[in-house]
């Protein structure tokens, strides 16, 4: 119960400064909503044993740089998308490849996926039986070592240092 209080009393603040007025009642209103949210989301995280307030504050740096780098990801697969787009001989060499995952948890799994959707170019169409494998079309696939190599190295890794 000290734990829903400390993320409660968290959600309060942060709903005083989402909000921009930060009195009594606004932050009992923060407050109240935090405890429902925290409610709705203990399906998805055990707040009881799996995390502790302090383990969630310390996760910010990393989720705030795996935000940065996807950020930076998606712009990067726009330029060479719209490159594609716009040359005027089209030369692509659409197909899927199958990815190993590192990520277990199905939080883990559910963010790559996403992420790797999100990239324009790129969708991901499905996760193995076994949950250790993505399937993935993507609009051009040169040399799919090298991309399997740049999801792990720029997307996965960051997903695992924030999720796992």
């Amino acid at each position: 119960m000290k734990r829903y209080l400390l993320f409660s009393i968290a959600f309060g603040a942060l709903w005083c400064g989402v909000h921009g007025i930060v009195d009594l009642s606004n932050f009992l209103f923060g407050m109240f909503l935090g405890f429902f949210v925290i409610v709705a989301l203990k399906s998805l995280y055990n707040f009881d044993e799996e995390i502790s307030f302090i383990s969630v504050l310390a996760r910010i740096p990393s989720k705030i740089k795996f935000g940065m780098v996807l950020v930076i990801e998606i712009l990067k697969a726009n330029i060479i998308l719209a490159k594609i787009v716009l040359s005027p001989k089209l030369n692509i060499k659409p197909g899927t490849i199958e990815y190993p995952l590192d990520v277990k948890s199905d939080t883990g799994i559910t963010v790559i996926a996403n992420t790797i959707s999100l990239t324009p170019g790129t969708i991901t169409l499905d996760v193995s039986e076994d949950r250790s494998m993505l399937y993935i079309h993507t609009i051009n696939v040169e040399d799919p070592d090298e991309m399997r190599e740049n999801i792990k190295n720029k997307l996965e890794k960051y997903v695992v240092e924030a999720f796992e």
